[in-house]
C-alpha cells in the first residue's frame, strides 16, 4: 500500500519508527516522572506509586500492558492513568510520521529525538510549568551529532551552519522577548529556543522564525479559547513550551509553505 507521498507504508522503516516511538514512549513516560523531581530515570526500576509493585517485562510492553491490565496496577488495582499510553501513542505516531517525511534514516532518527525530547518537555510543561533543561540539553546533544552526520551524508555541509544560524536566530528571538516581557516568558523558553532553532535552521533558517510564529499563534488561540470558557483571565500564565513545540511541529511540515507564499515562490 502506498501512502500520499509514494511511500510504501509496510517498508521497514515504518515499522522501526512505530516499535522505536513505542518503546521510546514508555521511557518518556519515566523521564516525566523523575526528571522534575531531580530523581534518575536508571535506578530504581519503575514500579507502582500506590503499592510499591517492582513492575516486570509484562507490566511494560508498551500500550499492550495498560490494556490487558484496563489502565489499573497489577497488585493494588489503583488506576495508573492515561497519560502513559497517551504518551507513548503520540510518540509512536511523531516517528512514523517524521519516516514518513524524512525517509532517509539518519535523518529520520535525528528528528525522531527531537519529537521524543518536544513530547516529554510538553508534557512535564503542562504538568509542572517548567521546562528542566537537563532535558532540552540532552535533546541538543544527541541530536546535533545526527544533524551533522545527516548533512556530510547529503554531501551538504552548508546544513551544519543553517542549523547554528537558526539556533542562533531562535535564541536571540526569544530571548528579545524574554527581556521585554518582564517575566511573562520563563527562561526554559529560551533555553528550548536553541534546541527548536537547530531543527529548523537545518531545514531553512527561516523556519526558525516561522515555528515561534505559530507557536505564538497557537498560543494566542487556545489563551483567547479559555478566557471564553472561564479556564484562564488575563493574568493566568499558560506553560508555553507546548505551543513551541506544536509550532515547530507545524513549521516542519508546512512552514515551507509560509516563505515560500511570503517570498511570492
Amino acid at each position: 500500500m502506498i501512502c500520499a507521498n509514494g511511500i510504501d507504508i509496510a517498508t521497514p522503516v515504518l515499522w522501526v519508527a512505530l516499535v522505536m516511538g513505542l518503546l521510546i514512549g514508555s521511557f518518556l513516560t519515566v523521564v516525566i516522572d523523575r526528571v522534575p523531581r531531580g530523581a534518575s530515570v536508571v535506578q530504581p526500576g519503575s514500579a507502582c506509586g500506590s503499592c510499591g509493585l517492582e513492575l516486570g517485562p509484562l507490566d511494560l510492553v508498551p500500550v499492550l500492558s495498560w490494556i490487558v491490565l484496563r489502565g489499573k496496577c497489577r497488585r493494588c488495582r489503583q488506576p495508573i492513568g492515561i497519560e502513559p499510553i497517551v504518551v507513548e501513542i503520540v510518540t509512536a505516531v511523531l516517528f512514523v510520521l517524521m519516516a514518513i517525511h524524512f525517509e532517509r534514516s539518519v535523518l529520520v532518527a535525528a528528528f525522531c529525538v527531537f519529537a521524543a525530547g518536544l513530547t516529554g518537555l510538553t508534557v512535564i510543561d503542562l504538568k509542572t510549568q517548567r521546562l528542566p533543561r537537563e532535558v532540552s540539553y540532552t535533546v541538543m546533544a544527541l541530536g546535533a551529532p545526527l544533524l551533522v552526520i545527516a548533512a556530510l551524508i547529503d554531501n551538504e555541509p552548508r546544513r551544519i551552519y543553517m542549523a547554528l544560524f537558526g539556533a542562533a536566530i531562535s535564541l536571540a528571538a526569544m530571548g528579545a522577548l524574554y527581556a521585554v516581557s518582564r517575566g511573562g516568558l520563563g527562561d526554559g523558553d529560551v533555553r528550548l529556543s536553541p534546541l527548536l532553532g537547530m531543527y529548523l535552521g537545518w531545514l531553512n533558517p527561516g523556519l526558525a522564525l516561522v515555528g515561534l510564529f505559530y507557536g505564538f499563534i497557537l498560543g494566542a488561540v487556545i489563551g483567547v479559547v479559555m478566557m471564553i470558557i472561564g479556564k484562564a483571565g488575563r493574568r493566568t500564565q499558560l506553560p508555553f513550551g507546548p505551543f513551541l513545540a506544536a509550532g515547530s511541529f507545524v513549521a516542519i511540515f508546512y512552514g515551507q509553505n509560509l516563505i515560500d507564499m511570503v517570498l511570492g515562490h
